[in-house]
């Protein structure tokens, strides 16, 4: 729609230009022209009037046609330049919109499950900003996130991860549930009174993150006597190890 409009603005100018452009002189006036030769100005003699060649004449001197010309042509001017400037900062705009995104997506593929806060704490991008272009590049199907409690984590969409590459990937983000995660790989039956003796943990705290480790099914447990013993779930055993070398 825009274009057409210019266009028509331009067509308008070019028209009116050419009509109101047109000048001729009355009958005993002058006729303004290129110099000629100098040798054709000795033949020409008086008939050549070169007193005005240095004058200045001022705007309002010019004939009525001219002007009114003159006129037209700043006024489409100043029209082109006002239907073209939103268009122009609009570029500017998606331009800089898309640089962001690159950045984001770029930052997501070498931390996958990083939250919004770490990318806009990285890139020193606010926050705001990062959840709004996060949003918009989820409706893309560029991005897709899982929630884990309190935290949003971020992935690439795409066959890469797995659901449970995912849910993994996002428990291994905490470095205390990381830990347990190794103790219980290393001491297989480990008991939650041994990890929280290694790890300096309260008991209370270690039996939380089991809690959640255990609800996701990345480990099961088995009871003997008074003592419960966790395992990392065979199923997935696998996959944890592979996101344990990244």
């Amino acid at each position: 729609m825009w274009k057409k409009s210019l266009f028509f603005i331009l067509f308008l100018s070019i028209f009116f230009l050419s009509i109101l452009g047109i000048t001729s002189a009355d009958t005993g006036g002058y006729t303004v022209g290129p110099c000629p030769p100098e040798e054709e100005l000795d033949k020409l003699g008086t008939a050549v009037d070169m007193s005005g060649a240095d004058v200045t004449y001022s705007f309002w001197e010019f004939p009525l046609s001219f002007k009114i010309a003159y006129i037209i042509g700043y006024l489409a001017a100043f029209v082109s330049l006002f239907k073209l400037v939103p268009i122009i900062i609009g570029q500017v705009r998606s331009l800089s919109k898309n640089v962001i995104q690159k950045r984001i997506i770029n930052y997501v593929l070498m931390k996958p499950g990083c939250t919004p806060s770490e990318i806009s704490r990285n890139l020193k991008i606010s926050l705001g900003s990062i959840r709004y272009q996060i949003r918009t590049l989820k409706s893309e199907e560029e991005l897709t996130f899982k929630k884990e409690g309190k935290f949003t984590r971020v992935f690439q969409n795409s066959n890469v991860f797995t659901s449970n590459d995912k849910t993994i990937i996002s428990h291994l983000k905490g470095s205390t549930r990381k830990q347990i995660l190794l103790n219980i790989l290393e001491n297989p039956e480990i008991t939650n009174q041994e990890i929280s003796e290694k790890l300096n943990l309260d008991k209370s705290t270690t039996h939380w993150h089991i809690k959640k480790l255990r609800e996701d099914e990345i480990i099961s447990s088995e009871v003997e006597g008074k003592f419960t013993k966790y395992i990392v779930n065979p199923d997935v055993e696998s996959e944890l190890l592979k996101w344990l070398k990244i």
